[in-house]
């Protein structure tokens, strides 16, 4: 890695742990109890010099903090080009395993239709099971599985002041009933 490149991972390292520790409402999140240790996992993740095991292991961290501080460090909005870079890897290997996946089931088909194969309810259950992750997984992809709500409920200045000035009568006309009804009346 260039000088300038890891210069700038570790100012976006320092800069990710300070938005980390300002964002935490506690004094228990692992970026303000062990920030050196939070900074080293970080550079580990923007880096990825080696595996993850191994780095754990060498450095004597466990799988929670590891990934506690993966998912404080994705969820910072700058970090937008690690999970680009992620997203390509993963696709790398899913059309890899894309690959592999079309030969096996090619194969399986020969087997079915040459008679090797005898499908029973295991074989329907296997074939319905891998259907369904590569849907999973297509969906993943394509953004099908994402769903959004959103719930407006948008009050301008004059409608919550005459909202508030048609409580005060009410509250005002309570009260004055509940005097009317307190007071007692003599007839003789």
């Amino acid at each position: 890695m260039s000088k300038e490149l890891a210069l700038e991972t570790n100012d976006y390292v320092a800069n990710a742990l300070k938005n980390a520790q300002e964002s935490t409402g506690h004094q228990r999140a692992w970026c303000v109890r062990e920030p050196k240790k939070w900074a080293l996992v970080a550079q580990h993740i923007t880096q990825q010099p080696c595996t993850v095991e191994e780095f754990r292991r060498k450095h004597k961290i466990t799988k929670n903090f590891y990934y506690d501080v993966k998912t404080e460090l994705m969820a910072d909005p700058e970090c937008q080009l690690i999970r680009n870079a992620w997203a390509a890897e993963i696709s790398s290997v899913m059309f890899e395993g894309l690959d592999t996946h079309r030969k096996i089931l090619n194969k399986f088909g020969d087997g079915v239709e040459s008679g090797a194969i005898e499908v029973d309810e295991n074989v329907m259950f296997k074939s319905g099971k891998s259907l369904q992750a590569l849907n999973d997984i297509h969906g993943k992809l394509t953004g099908n599985n994402v769903q959004k709500h959103v719930v407006e409920h948008i009050v301008s200045q004059e409608e919550y002041e005459s909202k508030a000035d048609e409580l005060k009568a009410k509250i005002a006309a309570a009260k004055e009933a509940k005097k009317v009804e307190s007071e007692i009346i003599e007839v003789d």
